[in-house]
């Protein structure tokens, strides 16, 4: 009898482990997703768009993706509103926040060029990007 009570009650707690594990699962934010619906405001215009991904942002995403977000929202007021120093602001704040991060070197790179001309940036480009053979 203490044996097959043993197979129950490790059999229960198995289901209440599998249950939390699945409650947990059901409860987890679809970060991805979220941003992605953020990303789709660009559609309605650059002022939406940075709106959506100061949303997103409040939320307190992982790092990864709260890092895209603010080089899009960077991105956004450089190059679409020529708002330099707003830009600047959200660039600076990435690479505080995730210096070594998938989009550290692209910020940098936005700080150090966003408002040069073409002309400026082409001999550059054309070191980096050798031309075809």
């Amino acid at each position: 009898m203490n044996r097959s009570f043993s197979t129950v009650s490790r059999v229960g707690l198995t289901l209440a482990v599998m249950g939390l594990l699945l409650a947990s699962a059901c409860g987890r934010k679809d970060w991805q997703g979220e941003l992605d619906i953020a990303l789709s405001a660009s559609s309605q215009g650059p002022e939406q768009l940075i709106k959506g991904l100061e949303e997103f942002l409040e939320k307190d995403p992982p790092l990864r993706l709260a890092s895209e977000a603010r080089f899009t929202i960077g991105f956004t007021f450089a190059e679409e509103l020529r708002q330099y120093a707003e830009a600047r602001r959200w660039f600076t704040e990435l690479l505080e926040e995730d210096s070594n991060g998938a989009w550290a070197e692209e910020a940098q790179w936005m700080l150090e060029n966003m408002e040069k001309d073409v002309e400026e940036l082409l001999p550059g480009l054309i070191e980096e990007v050798p031309p075809p053979r």
